[in-house]
C-alpha cells in the first residue's frame, strides 16, 4: 500500500484513526513535561528557541525524545531552560537549568525568543505552533516577557494579552524569518496553520502570510509592511535573517536561504543572492555572493561576530534539502559569509551528523553553541507521519550531550567543553587568507546604496556577536504591485483566499516532501498553491475572510481529499530569474500599516 498523502496524514492526527491509536499507544499522546532529561536517557530536541542574555544562554521550547523503561517518549517542553556561560563546563559537567512558566504562556515549537539588552527582557509568544501531538492546545495570541534574575530564573509577565485590538490584524506565524537586534524583532513572511492560533485552528490548509512585522521593544509595539524589496511575493519560510550590528546607522538584517513558492510549487532559495535590510531607512537590497556557496537548505542555523579587522562573520551550520537519509549527510557542514566581502568560505571537516530544525548562539567571544536538531540521516522505514516523526528524533541518540555542541569559530574546530574566558574572536587562517588577496573596500557591494551602509561602521560599540542565519548583480524588475487592494499583506492579515497549501497538520513534514534539484526521486505531491492576485480580499474588506479578517478556507472533509500514491519526479527546479530582484526601497508604511 502508498504512503499516504498530506490529506491522510492529516486524518490520522485528526480523526482517531487506528494508527493515531498506535502512536497514543507508542507515546506521541499530548504530555507536558520539563525539557530536563537525563543525558543517560535523553535522545534528541528540535525546534525550540533561544538567545543569549548576559551571562545565560536561554531555551524555550521546541519537542524532545527520551527513553524510559526500553520505550521512546516524546514531548514537547513546558519550562524555560537556561545554561550558565559565566563558568567552564564540558559535557560530563553541563548542567541544564529549568524555570516553570505560569498558566498561559505558550509552550510552542518552532517559536522565537527575543532580548532586549536596554530593558533586559526576553519576550517569546508571538511565533511559533502548538506541538503535533495528538489533540494539541492551541494558544490563544499573546506576548509574554521574562526578566532574569540573574541566576538562569526569573518573573514572568503578559505584556499583551489575548484581548489586545492587535491580535485583529495580526497572527501567529511559523516558519518565518526571524531577527532581533537593537532593541527590535523582525518576522519576515512565514505561514499560519491550525497549529498556530485559535483564529486559524480551523485552517485546513498552510496560509502564506507576505510582508514584514516590526516589534520594537521599547515601545511594545508592532508595525507591519509590505516586503516587495525582498520578492514580489513578499513570501518564503524556513530560511535565515541575521543581524549584522557593526554596518549602517541602526544595524543591517542579512536574509538568507529558505523556501519559496512560485507558482504553486516552492524549492530552495539559492546562497549565490544575498538580502539586506535597513531597518534605519526600510530599504532592501540584494548582493551576489562569491566564494564556495552552500547548496540551497531549509533549517539550518546562523551565528556571527565582529572580528578585530573590521569585519564581521555570519556562520552558518547544517539544515537540510528537503530529503532525509544519506541525502542527507554531506550537509553536516558549515560555511562562513564574510562581510563587507560577501564571500563564502566552507569549513572542511568530514559530515558525520548532519541535523536540522536546530539553532544556534555566539557566545565566550569566539565559540558558537548548537543546541538540538533532528536527525537528517533518519532511517525512516515506510513514509508514514508515524515512522516518520518518530525517526528524525530516535533513529540516533544525539552525539552531543543534551544535543549541546561547541564550535571554536578561530581554529575551525568541534570541541568537548565551553570556554567562558576565551577571549574575543579572531579571524580564522581560512578569512584572513580571503582578506590577504582581496580588498576590504566594499568594492564588490553592488550598488551606491550599499556601499554607503557598510562604510558606516561601528565596531568599537556595537555587540562581540549575534545569533538566530565581484561584479554587481543582474536585477529584474519585480512585477507591478497588485491594485486590487490597499493590503497585499504582511504578516498582519493580508492573509489571502485561494490559498491551498500544504496541509497544516502536516507542517512537520514540509522538511521532507520535495524534489531535489537535477536529481530524479520520489516525493508527495503536494495541492498547489495560487500565486497572490487581484481577486484575493485584503484585511477589513468584505469577502471570505474569517475571525480578525483572517482567511477562512472553504471546509472540506478529508475524506474528500484524493489520496496520492508516491510518484516519480525528475528535473530541474526553477532558478531565481536575474539572480534577484533589483534593490528597492520597501512601498510606503501604509501597506497593512496597524
Amino acid at each position: 500500500m502508498a504512503p499516504p498523502t498530506h490529506e491522510t496524514i492529516g486524518n490520522i492526527l485528526w480523526k482517531g484513526s487506528d494508527e493515531a491509536a498506535d502512536l497514543v499507544s507508542r507515546g506521541l499522546e499530548e504530555r507536558q513535561f520539563p525539557g530536563v532529561i537525563d543525558s543517560n536517557a535523553f535522545l534528541r530536541r528540535a525546534y525550540q528557541a533561544s538567545t543569549v542574555a548576559g551571562d545565560w544562554l536561554y531555551i524555550d521550547g521546541g519537542e524532545f525524545a527520551y527513553t524510559n523503561q526500553g520505550n521512546t517518549l516524546y514531548r514537547y517542553s513546558t519550562t524555560l531552560l537556561s545554561v550558565d556561560l559565566s563558568k567552564d563546563w564540558n559535557n560530563a559537567t553541563l548542567v541544564i537549568k529549568s524555570t516553570s512558566k505560569p498558566s498561559g504562556v505558550p509552550n510552542l515549537s518552532q517559536g522565537s525568543l527575543w532580548y532586549d539588552e536596554k530593558s533586559g527582557l526576553l519576550y517569546t509568544g508571538f511565533t511559533g505552533r502548538s506541538s503535533n501531538y495528538n489533540s494539541p492546545q492551541i494558544y490563544p495570541m499573546s506576548l509574554w516577557s521574562f526578566k532574569p534574575d540573574g541566576t538562569g530564573s526569573g518573573s514572568w509577565n503578559e505584556e499583551i494579552n489575548s484581548d489586545d485590538p492587535v491580535w485583529n490584524k495580526l497572527t501567529r506565524p511559523v516558519r518565518g524569518f526571524v531577527g532581533q537586534g537593537a532593541g527590535n524583532a523582525f518576522v519576515l513572511s512565514g505561514v499560519a496553520m491550525s497549529l498556530t492560533s485559535q483564529e486559524t485552528q480551523d485552517a485546513e490548509n498552510d496560509i502564506l502570510l507576505p510582508g514584514l512585522v516590526q516589534f520594537n521593544m521599547t515601545t511594545k509595539k508592532f508595525t507591519n509592511s509590505t516586503a516587495r524589496g525582498y520578492s514580489y511575493n513578499q513570501t518564503a519560510q524556513n530560511g535565515g535573517m541575521h543581524y549584522v550590528p557593526s554596518f549602517g546607522p541602526s544595524g543591517l538584517y542579512v536574509v538568507m536561504g529558505g523556501v519559496n513558492i512560485t507558482d504553486g510549487d516552492d524549492w530552495n532559495i539559492p546562497f549565490d543572492n544575498i538580502s539586506v535590510y535597513d531597518p534605519e531607512n526600510g530599504k532592501w537590497f540584494n548582493q551576489t555572493a562569491t566564494g564556495n556557496i552552500p547548496e540551497p537548505r531549509r533549517e539550518f542555523c546562523l551565528a556571527g561576530v565582529n572580528s578585530t579587522n573590521g569585519t564581521y562573520e555570519i556562520f552558518l551550520y547544517g539544515g537540510d534539502n528537503g530529503n532525509l537519509g544519506s541525502d542527507a549527510i554531506p550537509y553536516d557542514e558549515i560555511f562562513i559569509l564574510t562581510l563587507p566581502a560577501f564571500n563564502w568560505i566552507r569549513v572542511d571537516y568530514p559530515p558525520e551528523h548532519p541535523r536540522a530544525g536546530h539553532s544556534c548562539n555566539a557566545v565566550g567571544g569566539s565559540q558558537i553553541i548548537s543546541i538540538g536538531g533532528f536527525d537528517a540521516n533518519a532511517k525512516v522505514a515506510t513514509g508514514y507521519f508515524s515512522d516518520i516523526y518518530q525517526s528524525i528524533l530516535n533513529s540516533s541518540a544525539d552525539p552531543n550531550t543534551q544535543g549541546i555542541g561547541i564550535f571554536d569559530m578561530t581554529t575551525l574546530t568541534w570541541a568537548d567543553s565551553y570556554r567562558s574566558k576565551a577571549g574575543e574572536y579572531e579571524q580564522s587562517e581560512l578569512v584572513k587568507a580571503y582578506y590577504a588577496n582581496n580588498p576590504l573596500d566594499g568594492s564588490q557591494l553592488s550598488s551606491d546604496g550599499l556601499r554607503t551602509l557598510f562604510q558606516t561602521t561601528h565596531f568599537s560599540d556595537a555587540p562581540a556577536s549575534q545569533s538566530s542565519a565581484p561584479p554587481p548583480i543582474t536585477s529584474v524588475p519585480p512585477p507591478p504591485p497588485s491594485s486590487g487592494g490597499t493590503n497585499t499583506g504582511a504578516i498582519a492579515g493580508g492573509v489571502v483566499g485561494g490559498v491551498a497549501g500544504l496541509a497544516a497538520v502536516a507542517g512537520l513534514l514540509f522538511f521532507f516532501l520535495r524534489r531535489r534539484r537535477q536529481r530524479k526521486e520520489k516525493v508527495y505531491p503536494r495541492p498547489r498553491t495560487p500565486e497572490l492576485s487581484t481577486t484575493q480580499t485584503p484585511v477589513g474588506l468584505n469577502g471570505n475572510a474569517g475571525p480578525g479578517g483572517f482567511y477562512e478556507p472553504p471546509k472540506r472533509r478529508f475524506g474528500e481529499m484524493a489520496n496520492e500514491p508516491l510518484v516519480e519526479m525528475e528535473g530541474a527546479r526553477p532558478e531565481m530569474e536575474g539572480g534577484g530582484m533589483s534593490p528597492r526601497e520597501m512601498e510606503g508604511e501604509g501597506h497593512g500599516r496597524l
